[in-house]
């Protein structure tokens, strides 16, 4: 029997840490996995588009997955993303994901491939993963119109969530509600937890945002749940502002601001997207609108 029967919630993205000689930073990794856990976060994904998971090796993401779930030991779900250039290496990273005892596998088909291999892709990965498969639908690879989730659904029966992340990200989550939302698990929505009280609305039971402020949008979905619509909508409209200058050096500043990170190393150039000053205090002063909901790993100075 899997250990967690029904996953739903925040389950925050880890962005993957490296060292300066661009390996991965195995030390952040396990304490950015620790901080979900303890800062309130309902589960773990690692790693997909937040986690650069076109960027690692094989090797490497297989044994991030091992120091992730080590470090976690149980205390919350984790989910291993297995996209993949091909898939021959998607199946690779299933059956490593089964080895190592993650809770589930999470894959968007392959880029520059079509929706006969997406589905393809799904059938196979049933064979390859014995848990629940959630599938990811984004726009940018490979992805399925309600209809087509609805007969997968009914053909691979262990897909039991879904994250649907085509834009517009609500009105998607209403057309696959509407047609699988009582075949499935959980539907989770995605850009960051932008629209995160409309998806709510439309039928998602869960969000992936990148975990560096993912405890807070774990109040909000806290707050909805226990039916306070007007305080879980309060707290969204302090963060939005924030949460719409998110970008990879931005997830690493504020977990090393908040004691997570020690390291903000990127694999690839930052370019114009680097943090300078004035980012840095415009970051600061949006910070001050939900300072006081932080109740752990408060963010540290400039």
């Amino acid at each position: 029997m899997a250990r967690f029967d029904h996953m739903k919630g925040i389950f925050g993205l880890l962005p993957t840490p490296y060292q300066e000689d661009y390996e991965i930073h195995i030390p952040d990794l396990r304490a950015v996995a620790d901080f979900c856990c303890r800062s309130g976060q309902h589960g773990i994904v690692w790693p997909v588009m937040v986690g650069e998971f076109y960027f690692l090796g094989e090797e490497e993401r297989l044994r991030g997955l091992d120091a992730v779930l080590e470090e976690v030991n149980g205390r919350l779900p984790v989910m291993f993303g297995c996209s993949g250039v091909s898939l021959p290496q998607v199946l690779s990273f299933a059956r490593g994901a089964q080895k190592a005892g993650a809770d589930a596998v999470i894959a968007m088909a392959p880029a520059r491939t079509d929706q006969k291999i997406a589905i393809e892709m799904f059938h196979r990965l049933a064979d390859a993963f014995d848990g629940p498969l959630v599938l990811q639908n984004a726009a940018a690879y490979a992805p399925l119109n309600g209809e087509q989730i609805a007969r997968l659904i009914e053909d691979v029966p262990s897909i039991e969530y879904i994250k649907e992340e085509r834009p517009p990200g609500p009105k998607h989550i209403s057309e696959v509600y509407k047609l699988v939302g009582d075949k499935v698990k959980t539907i989770f929505g995605g850009a960051a937890g932008r629209f995160l009280p409309d998806e709510l609305r439309r039928g998602a039971n869960g969000c992936m945002p990148a975990c560096e402020i993912a405890d807070l949008l774990a109040k909000v979905m806290e707050r909805w749940w226990a039916g306070d619509e007007a305080g879980a909508r309060d707290l969204h409209r302090r963060l939005l502002p924030l949460i719409n200058l998110e970008t990879h050096p931005f997830m690493r500043y504020i977990l090393k601001r908040r004691g997570v990170f020690t390291s903000t190393v990127e694999r690839a150039p930052a370019g114009v997207l680097a943090l300078d000053d004035e980012d840095k205090r415009e970051i600061s002063t949006l910070i001050e609108a939900f300072q006081d909901d932080v109740e752990s790993y408060p963010f540290g100075p400039e």
